[in-house]
């Protein structure tokens, strides 16, 4: 049976974070944007090609319900977490919040 995720503090859900490979760490540009402050643009379609590909990543992840849990505590700016872009998690937060 697997531990109450909703209970745990943001410390607790991090170091279980760094208990697993996590396909993220190996392939960071895939789970983020390329810097914006250099000249290079990514274009709609690359940006869609390579979320969708990090969250296809994300489906066999064993850390994916902590990484969620950790996102929708702490909304990311940017990048795929757990499956999901930083908007969908806006949008995910926001709709916890109004169901509280």
């Amino acid at each position: 049976m697997s531990p109450d995720l909703t209970s745990q503090t943001t410390g607790q859900l991090r170091a279980g974070l760094a208990d697993h490979k996590l396909p993220c760490a190996k392939q960071p540009a895939l789970f983020f944007e390329a810097d914006t402050s250099v000249p290079y643009r990514e274009s709609r379609a690359a940006r869609q090609l390579r979320e969708r590909s990090a969250a296809a990543l994300c489906q066999g992840c064993p850390a994916r319900a902590l990484c969620l849990e950790l996102a929708l505590r702490e909304p990311p700016a940017a990048g795929v977490w757990a499956g999901y872009t930083a908007q969908q998690i806006g949008r995910f937060t926001t709709d916890r919040e109004q169901a509280a």
